[in-house]
């Protein structure tokens, strides 16, 4: 879409971890003039979501020598973390296999894209723009963004790096406690813990990695009250255990076409390993390299069902807890002060001294009903981006920019993250993370998220 000799310009709407590696793979990559504009609207570039919290007890699921935002170089995470060991809320010290903080991952992200920046090529510029970008206009010759303050600027390709949308209601349809302050619907935004009583009890309504995080999040500030926590089938994440790799078993043969097909073969090789001695998590994390191929040979159909049976065990098992979050969330339990139920919440009433909530237990004919100070939404990101009112979502539907995928997992796409428009590639137009979980599935971790960047960058400049 450029000018002869004028330098190509890439937009990238979101700065959180997807946003951030694609510039800073842009910034290493690119040998030709290009101007880099990233978009981020709320927290500090590199840091996003996930590795935007404060607070120390949050941790990585993933151990520090796996965590290298370089696809070539997955050391280079610890190394950087072992070379400031000992200074201001680094750790003393820091092992192949200690899962840290994730502040610390946010500080590393900022700091890689710091150091693109400064050694990128002559002619290769870049510029972060704090706003919130909420339409795109196909011009000649280029694309324009629109942000919400009345700024516009243009650009050649655009990126949606937009990361998780917030969770469902946890009840679906419209109820008046969602306008109070006794109801948090994004767990993660400033203040949502504020103004809980430290002896009252509080209900999280979900079980898995962010219900845990709310959990030590609570406790860290004093809390000393109950907290239940409620999710359809309680299941909870598993645990991390050390092992040592696992063979590709998968990757060469051919893949079941059916997720009937595929899990008897992964339970077969489990109880293999089992019985040479081998725990399951490694034969679990040996499929993880083949997961798009495993999920590309299925079709829609199979994948509904799997989403209908079988990812909320699947997930519990892939998405584990680092041992010593786990070690906190059992000593709660034993103490009495945390409780996990399996079962469905039917009703939430709000009373002049807290929200009284009402649940039924699984295969259980009774009700249950707790009373408690707030109620939590951890139910986990919601996939429709459809169905989601943000003014950027709703101008791409109205202007057919994007669509969902047959399942609403996610953008329909390519899985090198073309956006698809009416059925072929709007050429434009580009994604990563969290939108194409719906042609991908495994693609909202940083090791797939790092091979995704490294690979969209490389495709972005040889347009």
């Amino acid at each position: 879409m450029s000018e002869p000799n004028v330098p190509r310009s890439i937009a990238i709407v979101g700065g959180g971890c997807s946003g951030t590696l694609v510039a800073v793979q842009l910034l290493r990559q690119a040998r030709s003039p290009l101007r880099v504009l990233l978009f981020e609207r709320m927290t500090d570039v590199g840091r996003g979501v996930a590795y935007g919290t404060e607070n120390h007890e949050h941790r990585l699921n993933v151990p520090a020598a796996r965590m290298g935002a370089l696809p070539d170089d997955i050391g280079h995470f610890q190394r950087w973390v072992a070379a400031r060991a000992g200074t201001p809320g680094y750790p003393a010290a820091v092992e192949p296999g200690d899962f840290l903080p994730r502040w610390i991952f946010g500080e590393y992200l900022r700091a890689m894209l710091v150091e693109a920046r400064t050694a990128a090529a002559p002619g290769v510029g870049y510029e972060e723009i704090k706003g919130e970008v909420i339409d795109l206009e196909t011009e000649t010759g280029a694309v324009r963004l629109r942000c919400g303050d009345g700024r516009a600027f243009s650009a050649d390709r655009v990126v949606l790096a937009l990361g998780n949308l917030p969770g469902e209601y946890p009840i679906r349809r419209p109820l008046p406690i969602y306008h109070s302050q006794r109801y948090v619907h994004v767990p993660w935004r400033a203040g949502a813990l504020a103004g809980i009583p430290p002896e009252s009890d509080v209900l999280i309504v979900g079980a898995g990695l962010t219900a845990v995080d709310i959990v030590l999040e609570l406790q860290s500030a004093g809390h000393r009250g109950t907290v239940h926590a409620l999710s359809r089938r309680g299941l909870l994440p598993q645990v991390h255990r050390p092992a040592p790799a696992y063979r590709p078993f998968l990757e060469a043969e051919n893949p079941p076409a059916t997720i009937l097909g595929l899990f008897r073969r992964i339970r077969a090789e489990v109880r293999s390993a089992q019985a040479a001695g081998v725990d399951w998590r490694p034969v679990l994390d040996a499929i993880r390299g083949c997961t798009p191929a495993l999920w590309a040979a299925l079709s829609w159909e199979e994948r509904g069902r799997f989403m209908r049976h079988v990812r909320p065990f699947w997930e519990g098992h892939r998405h584990r807890l680092a041992p010593v979050v786990a070690g906190k969330i059992e000593a709660l339990r034993a103490a009495g002060r945390l409780y996990f139920y399996a079962g469905r919440l039917e009703k939430m009433t709000e009373l002049s001294d807290g929200v009284e909530a009402r649940f039924r237990l699984r295969r259980h004919p009774t009700w249950q009903t707790v009373k408690v100070a707030k109620i939590i939404n951890c139910t986990g990101p919601r996939s429709d981006y459809s169905k989601y009112q943000h003014p950027l979502l709703i101008n791409l539907l109205a202007r057919g920019l994007i669509d969902h995928d047959p399942l609403a997992l996610g953008i329909d796409a390519t899985p090198a993250g073309e956006v698809l428009v009416q059925g072929g590639p709007a050429g434009w137009l580009f994604t990563l993370g969290a939108p194409l979980k719906g042609v991908l599935w495994e693609c909202t971790a940083v090791p797939e998220i790092r091979a995704q960047a490294k690979a969209l960058a490389g495709r972005l400049l040889e347009l």
